[in-house]
């Protein structure tokens, strides 16, 4: 076989490859959303591309009845704070891991990324403990702090090697043009890091947006509840709306799809740059 030949077999089998994977993704969430304009007896009856009927909408109509929509809004209340509270310790500490020489320095930044491979379930029943010691079971907020150390070790690990990556003659300008930490944190560093902070950002948006177990053991107050414990147990006893599910399911993945469209390019270069100098 020619090298030419070679090469647009190798190019045929990589795309081909891509295609499947592509499908397998897609599908299911394809299937999802057809499965939201279709009843249950229509669901169990046959597999079908396109739903019977487009402009049925009962199954949406049900999720309003449902504690859905106050789920929803109690999900992005507490991603939206995580959020703020995440990026705030990311910044600082790992501008001070990457930017100063002190004794340690290694060290804590080697626990932080030990961290990463913790399984967060080891800890359920020593949190669910501590959560009861000091009243904070069945509390709104509180939980954000579960969110934002669970974050926390991949978040600094990915910032560190983003700002280690950054040139020092800049950093160095800024010191003699008498800038002290706050301001070279902040008017210099934080500029240059915006793709890493993104790659974080949405990272940790989509951890804590489907976070299931701990919402299910420390907020069993149905106001409280967030969207994932919402859709699991809207249900009756005897029957599953699965259409509705269908139709909870969508109303969930949207932000996260819009999220992941619109800035999936800085996750690529965010998370390339942090990997090589990380």
């Amino acid at each position: 076989m020619n090298p030419i030949a070679k090469r647009r077999t190798s190019l045929a089998v990589k795309y081909a490859l891509m295609i499947l994977y592509a499908v397998i993704t897609i599908f299911p969430l394809y299937w999802t959303f057809v499965n939201s304009f279709r009843t249950n007896d229509q669901i169990f009856s046959k597999m079908v591309l396109w739903p019977e009927n487009i402009t049925y909408l009962e199954n949406y109509k049900m999720i309003f009845e449902q504690d859905i929509p106050l789920a929803f809004k109690n999900s992005v209340v507490l991603t939206s704070i995580s959020l703020v509270l995440l990026i705030c310790c990311t910044l600082m500490a790992a501008y001070v891991l990457s930017a100063y020489r002190f004794k340690f320095a290694k060290v804590i930044y080697l626990l932080f990324a030990m961290g990463v491979v913790i399984p967060r379930l080891s800890i359920l029943i020593v949190t669910f403990r501590n959560f009861k010691s000091f009243g904070f079971l069945n509390q709104q907020y509180p939980i954000i702090f579960c969110y934002v150390t669970f974050e926390l070790p991949l978040s600094i690990f990915l910032i560190v090697g983003f700002m280690q990556s950054l040139p020092s003659s800049v950093l160095e300008s800024g010191i003699i043009d008498g800038c002290n930490s706050f301001r070279l944190l902040t008017q210099i560093v934080l500029p240059m890091s915006r793709n890493g902070l993104l790659t974080v950002i949405i990272l940790s948006f989509v951890s804590i947006w489907n976070e299931y177990a701990y919402s299910l053991v420390l907020l069993s107050n149905r106001k409280f509840k967030t969207l994932t414990i919402a859709l699991a147990s809207s249900k009756t006893e005897f029957t599953i709306e699965y259409g509705m599910l269908s139709a909870g399911a969508v109303f969930a993945v949207v932000p996260i799809m819009l999220v992941y469209f619109f800035l999936q390019d800085k996750i690529i270069s965010g998370m390339v740059v942090g990997a090589v100098k990380g």
